[in-house]
């Protein structure tokens, strides 16, 4: 029953955040053409919540202090993708097997100049894979782009366990 009371209410908040950005619009007014965005690989996702694994969950060390497994974040977040690069800067909450050597690179943070690019459209959305091959972390980006510009994205890495994000995309500054 608990199960299914946390699952409703997370549900319930990625509608509620999802609906409260449908009314954003761009500095010009005007909604982008997200599939030309996408097509052309130049936009950058914003991270807007944060949505670590169900396992830590059931750990108190990594529940948000609103209870949920579902936080806010501040602004800064986000993964840049090019034609020729993929930059991510991103948080981590969850759990890790092996600490980094610098404290200062933690969370999920990387430049990927050889990656492998796989895009397809199931049911409306856009459905990209992303495999860097040059970065030993992270193993795979899984992004959902909705018609309007919402994304969803998971990330799974080789000694992390999996994090996902809620946010939008943006024109590539």
């Amino acid at each position: 029953m608990k199960n299914i009371l946390h699952t409703g209410s997370l549900l319930i908040l990625m509608v509620l955040t999802f609906s409260s950005c449908a009314s954003q619009k761009t500095a010009t007014g005007s909604e982008p053409d997200y599939a030309a965005l996408i097509d052309s690989r130049r936009f950058t996702f914003k991270a807007q919540t944060v949505i670590p694994t169900e396992d830590s969950r059931f750990n108190p060390r990594f529940m948000f202090p609103n209870g949920n497994n579902l936080y806010q974040l501040s602004s800064g977040y986000d993964i840049k993708i090019t034609p020729d690069s993929v930059i991510a800067y991103l948080p981590f909450f969850g759990r890790s097997f092996t600490a980094p050597v610098d404290p200062t690179k933690g969370g999920i943070r990387f430049t990927s100049t050889d990656f492998d690019y796989k895009q397809s459209i199931k049911k409306k959305n856009y459905q990209i894979t992303i495999t860097p091959k040059d970065d030993r972390e992270v193993r795979s980006l899984f992004l959902t782009i909705t018609p309007s510009g919402y994304a969803y994205v998971q990330v799974l890495s080789m000694n992390k366990t999996p994090i996902s994000f809620n946010g939008i995309i943006e024109k590539d500054q």
